[in-house]
């Protein structure tokens, strides 16, 4: 009689082991408007000491019904809450190891494409410093620098009291060098990592130049008049436009 108890419980232990081969087991993708598309995976789940190979870990018998959970939710212990509470697993707080936080490429017309680290960021704050305090999570309206400057967005944490305030333009911004177009002469390259050695963004844009990608061209007539270029270039700031073409026309 205990050999038969025995065998019939080893017969158990063994179906329970091997439920999860009888099916097919996929991943799971929830679909959120705010923060993306969220992976659940069977197998690495299934994987985990506490849950042994055994689906009734945490499917109930018969049921097979998915509800919809919110974060709230599950930090009062229901769905994924029950077990990722810092002891069991890891803890909900941990956002990004179910939230997927790609970078961010923010276009602008003015100055090109910037791009938002998340990656960066996350090494030096939580994801609640930001959201949803400063930024709801998911797309956001586009914020001007004016808007920055008075705190808001990015501009609640980069202010005058950070190691990168707004006027750190560069950090940013990308700062590439500048192809001009020259009829019946080679191009002129404008390079802002020379300038930027010497110069402060500001100094040049809003106050010779307008702001960032619209400059209007101007001729050599003009820089001589100190428009443009020669506003600096004066032969007293750095050397004068006039007769020193091969320093910005390259002669091939």
């Amino acid at each position: 009689m205990n050999c038969l108890r025995l065998f019939g419980t080893a017969v158990l232990l063994l179906a329970t082991a091997s439920f999860a081969s009888g099916y097919e087991l996929k991943n799971v993708t929830y679909k959120t408007k705010e923060v993306g598309t969220i992976v659940f995976s069977h197998k690495d789940h299934l994987k985990q000491k506490s849950i042994k190979n055994n689906c009734k870990s945490c499917h109930k018998e018969g049921s097979n019904k998915i509800g919809r959970f919110t974060m709230a939710d599950m930090e009062k212990g229901k769905s994924c809450g029950a077990c990722h509470n810092g002891k069991r697993a890891f803890q909900l707080a941990d956002c990004e190891k179910c939230h997927l936080t790609k970078a961010v490429s923010l276009k602008s017309k003015e100055t090109g494409v910037i791009t938002f680290s998340h990656t960066s960021h996350l090494k030096r704050e939580k994801c609640e410093t930001c959201h949803s305090r400063i930024f709801k999570a998911g797309r956001n309206e586009p914020v001007g620098m004016a808007a920055m400057e008075k705190g808001k967005s990015c501009g609640a944490c980069h202010d005058k009291k950070s190691k990168i305030g707004l006027d750190k333009c560069t950090a940013c911004h990308p700062a590439n060098d500048v192809t001009y177009k020259v009829a019946g002469d080679n191009p002129v390259v404008f390079s802002h990592e020379v300038h930027l050695g010497m110069f402060k963004c500001q100094e040049c844009h809003g106050v010779i130049y307008g702001k960032p990608g619209s400059r209007k061209n101007a001729t050599m007539a003009d820089m001589e008049a100190g428009k443009s270029c020669g506003s600096c270039h004066d032969d007293k700031q750095a050397f004068t436009v006039k007769g020193s073409c091969a320093k910005c026309h390259k002669v091939q």
